[in-house]
């Protein structure tokens, strides 16, 4: 039997596991429009002007119930539709328990008629090949959640 000798060579280290890289500092979260493919993405922005351009049509009724039985005054009424419409930050300095109920009311209502409104934009955009079945489900899925931010920077 010979003895092998191993010769000394580069040291080699095998590593197993992970490590957490912290998600990148950004102006803004990551959009959806990101991970979709360039006429995805163009579709989605359209749908999204769409639902915006629609918002005070739905916010309006909501609120104007509100002010008319009291439940929050008009300059909240003024504030909350300026937010949901997506002027920059709140004139007032805080809200009342009644208008932050009003504000996810308002949203939750925006967030149901999302779907519908963009349903016609979407179909013409498969229908020309724009869009593929999966990628308008998925738009229709997002569009369909309700949302922290003001309407008009939905994703």
């Amino acid at each position: 039997m010979s003895s092998t000798r191993l010769e000394p060579g580069p040291t080699r280290i095998a590593v197993f596991g992970s490590v957490t890289v912290p998600p990148p500092q950004e102006a803004e979260p990551v959009r959806v429009t990101r991970l979709l493919s360039p006429n995805a993405a163009a579709v989605l922005d359209r749908a999204l002007e769409l639902v915006a351009a629609n918002s005070p049509g739905i916010a309006c009724p909501i609120l104007d119930r509100a002010l008319a039985a009291g439940t929050i005054s008009a300059a909240e009424r003024a504030d909350l539709l300026s937010e949901l419409v997506g002027a920059p930050g709140s004139s007032l300095p805080t809200r009342t328990e009644a208008a932050r109920r009003l504000r996810h009311e308002v949203r939750a209502a925006i967030g149901r008629a999302a779907p519908g409104l963009a349903r016609p934009l979407l179909d013409e955009a498969v229908a020309s090949e724009r869009l593929t079945r999966a990628q308008e489900v998925r738009i229709l899925e997002r569009l369909s959640q309700s949302s922290p931010r003001p309407v008009s920077s939905f994703m």
